[in-house]
């Protein structure tokens, strides 16, 4: 098994685990209401303000879109997303053992 396919697996579990433990939270805070509050965890939430102010002050209208796009989208899909990615470079770069039999 590869670097990339282990950086994938973990990728995988950490974001599956993060899902998880925000859906246990939400249920415990529901308590005895009908209210169920699933909140995200996204970049911003986890870096200083100076960073998101950066991101604000780039000067191509493209990259800063997509900075703020990271920024924003939630935690778990991130990671989910960077585990597809190192499977498909494991995908393409592992040697192929096919038997020919």
């Amino acid at each position: 098994m590869s670097i990339t396919a282990l950086i994938g697996i973990s990728l995988l579990l950490v974001s599956i685990s993060l899902f998880v433990y925000r859906i246990m939270i939400a249920f415990m805070d529901m308590g005895v209401s009908d209210e169920f509050n699933y909140e995200n965890i996204s970049l911003a939430d986890l870096v200083d303000s100076s960073t998101i102010e950066w991101v604000d002050g780039v000067s191509s209208i493209y990259v800063q879109s997509v900075a703020e796009t990271l920024m924003t989208m939630p935690l778990a899909i991130l990671l989910f997303a960077g585990a597809i990615v190192f499977f498909f470079i494991h995908a393409f770069t592992s040697e192929k053992r096919i038997s020919k039999g």
